[in-house]
């Protein structure tokens, strides 16, 4: 078990959409950024003192925000995407005021962004992708096309792949509200392979199953789909219940594991109590063979990030229902369940000073120290 303290809470009157942790204007000290869906970023400290109020948006959500040095001068840039298109990046002073850096607009929302060097021209590129059909490889000193492609559909999920053998080898595989998952080569965007499906697709990921590397995508169809890297041959499908919502690999031991969770959308339409609904939806970690060595039942999995805490990994869950879990990875075994009224958009920890930081759909923040392990 964890020992668990709350240390405080905050709340505005709109949901608080995704939370940050970092250091926003580069003087030593970590900071927490809300997004609100309102289009308002609040910064925060650490103690849960606001320290700026910023409005970013004309009442449109962001969706996607990291803090990181995106140009290279040992200072840390602040990166927004979100439903309005436009790609935002700042730089922040030490009185908290955003100065732009660049700005690139797509023609929809953005669904998500990548950073990573795909070309191998030691800057680390942003890899971007939106509603608007379009996946697009950024210059990251000036928001400059290197490459783009487009698809069908909106594009709802992408990774790098590395070649193990030949690292300088880098591709951007992505999953199409099309029903397609596609390959880019990194270097130029060369489409180099495609499959398409009946549905959306919602993930993508590898997964390394007993030296074999699969690529595991699933969507609307509710199967998961296991696509041999180097064939492209469909080696496995395995039937879900629901919606599979989000796919990853984790290394355990010696082996990798596979983390995926489904979705539901009953609680939409549902006249039910959403404490009193029955999921179908659910966790599973499956092992080498395919096979699942735990799960969690009745459980719409909203966010999920895995940690390493003093030797111990275990991954943080933020649900629907309002619940935050921390589960060991190996076996599934809940370390601290955390209930509160309203559906958890995001999670996130400071490992420093182990503090755990969770952001709900009804404007609230709430503050954990995380003990003796």
């Amino acid at each position: 078990m964890i020992n668990l303290e709350e240390k405080w809470q905050y709340r505005i009157e709109e949901p608080i959409l995704q939370i940050e942790i970092g250091d926003v204007n580069n003087n030593g000290q970590n900071e927490i950024i809300a997004a609100l869906k309102s289009g308002r970023l609040l910064i925060l400290s650490l103690t849960g003192k606001v320290l700026a109020d910023k409005k970013i948006t004309k009442k449109s959500s962001i969706w996607k925000m990291e803090v990181r040095d995106i140009d290279d001068d040992n200072k840390n840039e602040v990166i927004l995407a979100g439903l309005d298109g436009l790609l935002r990046t700042f730089k922040c002073n030490s009185s908290y005021e955003l100065e732009t850096f660049w700005n690139h607009q797509f023609g929809a929302s953005i669904s998500g962004f990548l950073v990573s060097d795909i070309n191998n021209d030691n800057l680390k590129e942003i890899i971007a992708y939106s509603i608007d059909k379009s996946l697009r490889v950024l210059n990251p000193l000036d928001g400059s096309l290197i490459w783009g492609q487009l698809f069908e559909d909106g594009i709802g999920n992408a990774i790098v792949w590395q070649d193990p053998s030949e690292p300088a080898l880098k591709e951007v595989i992505a999953a199409g509200n099309d029903g397609t998952v596609r390959i880019f080569k990194g270097m130029n965007g060369e489409l180099s392979w495609f499959k398409r499906y009946n549905d959306k697709i919602r993930c993508v990921s590898f997964f390394k199953s007993n030296r074999e590397e699969f690529i595991v995508c699933g969507g609307d169809d509710k199967m998961l789909h296991f696509i041999d890297k180097k064939s492209h041959n469909e080696k496995k499908t395995i039937q879900c219940q629901e919606y599979v919502w989000k796919c990853s690999q984790f290394k355990s031991m010696r082996n990798y594991n596979l983390l995926v969770s489904t979705y539901s959308f009953d609680f939409f339409d549902s006249s039910i109590d959403i404490d009193n609904l029955e999921f179908n939806s659910k966790m599973m970690c499956f092992n080498q063979d395919f096979d699942i060595i735990w799960d969690i039942n009745n459980i719409n999995v909203e966010v999920v990030s895995r940690v390493m805490l003093e030797g111990t990994s275990f991954f943080i869950i933020g649900s629907t229902r309002g619940k935050t879990l921390l589960i060991e990875d190996n076996t599934g075994k809940i370390l601290i369940e955390i209930k509160k009224k309203s559906c958890v958009n995001d999670a996130k920890i400071d490992l420093d000073i182990k503090t755990l930081i969770t952001c709900h759909d009804d404007g609230s923040l709430f503050a954990y120290f995380l003990g003796e392990i």
